[in-house]
């Protein structure tokens, strides 16, 4: 799916900042842990706008890659 349609153009930047492979996890899995930003040019986001498009992505990630998400 574009971007957009995940997110609703809110996310404005996505840095990967550890990646873990160990005992700890699955065999064969990696544990992937993102920094998004989101933002919105025409005024300062809610908390409801942000979590509304935090929990579209993580939606993607359990449906499209079957990701498991950390905490949840």
């Amino acid at each position: 799916a574009p971007r957009g349609e995940v997110t609703g153009e809110l996310l404005r930047g996505l840095r990967l900042f550890d990646l873990y492979r160990g005992s700890s996890i699955p065999a064969g899995t990696k544990s992937l842990a993102y920094a998004l930003t989101y933002q919105a040019d025409d005024r300062t986001l809610a908390d409801k706008e942000i979590d509304k498009a935090h929990l579209k992505i993580e939606g993607r990630l359990k449906h499209v890659l079957k990701a498991q998400i950390r905490g949840k």
